[in-house]
């Protein structure tokens, strides 16, 4: 009886602990929210991109992002919403900004099936630690819809996917196939290198049910994966992103192509080197201490995460902020196989446990300094 006594009060002492680390930096979050006022980019998306006014309603945004295709770009889905927040305020957008960053951290854990506050607040930390510019991605509203909100409505469309290679016997999900089709817009319709991602990565799931499970395509698995293709296509093919391209400077093929090795080096050397060293490290664990092997799931979080930084060889600039959609999906990956990993070993709890911390640690240092 004293032993379990003893037990329970650790769990209780855990529990505080685990939820006092997720409320101080929610509140971290919360003031550095607070204290970067809209700058930038935001002044401009601020205003009818036509006239040049400020924004007075609907159908000054739908003036601006048909501009916006036209002429500056295709991410019109992400931008129209920024509009939106910009036009609610800077508290109201920080509100939302924080509904979104907490729906985030919810929706890693829901993608990598371990939906327990202790991976709430790691998923959560890591994504403060891990980021090359959280400024920049996650407190600058034009970086913060951007990002943080693409990011929620791109693992809101691929987590299906991933449940049913995993359980291919699944139960049918409710009205799949009405609400995947504006989730697969928006994915695709994200950002350049995310959305096309999702796209590859979908119609390989329904390659690999069709060929590999031998199972009948359920119709949402294909509804969704054609709007993720409409979207992908808006992005990519706007007339804005050929017109932005012809204003750059002309250079040589050769010239270009160590420009784009260059800036791909940096972004993996940089950028994303704290995201790929978690990941490493728990797949190595996994695989080479553990003897285990992957999921087709998991399979398909790393492709999503190789193919959402290999399309970045596209685009004339990879500035920290664009890694943000792949450190997201290293952080789904790392916590599906820490779950597995605690699932195995439950040993290993207390230096996960250690791990955690520091990164929590990590993100509260970047909250306060920055």
């Amino acid at each position: 009886m004293h032993e379990e006594e003893k037990r329970k009060a650790i769990k209780t002492y855990q529990g505080f602990i685990i939820v006092a680390g997720i409320v101080i930096l929610a509140v971290a979050e919360w003031f550095g929210h607070r204290r970067i006022t809209f700058m930038m980019d935001d002044e401009w998306y601020g205003t009818n991109l036509v006239t040049n006014q400020p924004l007075r309603g609907l159908s000054d945004i739908i003036e601006s992002q048909i501009w916006h295709f036209r002429n500056w770009g295709g991410r019109c889905m992400t931008h129209g919403i920024l509009q939106l927040t910009l036009m609610s305020g800077e508290f109201m957008a920080d509100m939302l900004n924080m509904a979104a960053f907490l729906l985030l951290g919810w929706m890693i854990c829901a993608a990598a099936e371990w939906k327990k506050p202790f991976a709430f607040l790691l998923s959560s930390s890591l994504i403060v630690a891990l980021n090359p510019n959280a400024r920049m991605s996650m407190f600058w509203q034009s970086g913060t819809v951007n990002y943080v909100y693409s990011a929620v409505w791109i693992l809101a469309f691929i987590l299906p996917y991933l449940r049913q290679v995993k359980m291919p016997e699944a139960n049918r999900m409710p009205l799949a196939d009405l609400w995947i089709l504006p989730l697969g817009l928006m994915a695709g319709w994200s950002n350049e290198n995310m959305g096309p991602a999702c796209l590859c990565v979908a119609a390989g799931a329904g390659v690999y049910r069709a060929k590999c499970q031998k199972q009948k395509l359920p119709a949402w698995m294909i509804s969704g994966t054609v709007s993720c293709l409409a979207g992908s296509i808006l992005v990519v093919a706007a007339p804005g992103n050929f017109v932005r391209v012809d204003a750059l400077e002309k250079k040589a093929f050769g010239e270009v192509l160590y420009d784009r090795f260059c800036s791909m080096l940096h972004a993996g050397g940089e950028f994303l080197f704290p995201a790929a060293v978690l990941v490493t490290a728990v797949l190595l664990l996994w695989t080479v201490c553990l003897k285990e092997k992957l999921r087709p799931d998991q399979w398909m979080l790393a492709a999503l995460a190789v193919l959402s930084y290999g399309a970045m060889v596209l685009s004339p600039h990879y500035p920290d902020r664009a890694a943000f959609g792949t450190m997201t999906i290293c952080i789904v990956l790392s916590l599906s196989v820490l779950r597995e990993i605690l699932k195995k070993n439950i040993r290993l709890y207390g230096y996960i446990g250690c791990m955690a911390l520091c990164y929590w640690c990590r993100a509260m240092w970047i909250l306060f300094w920055m």
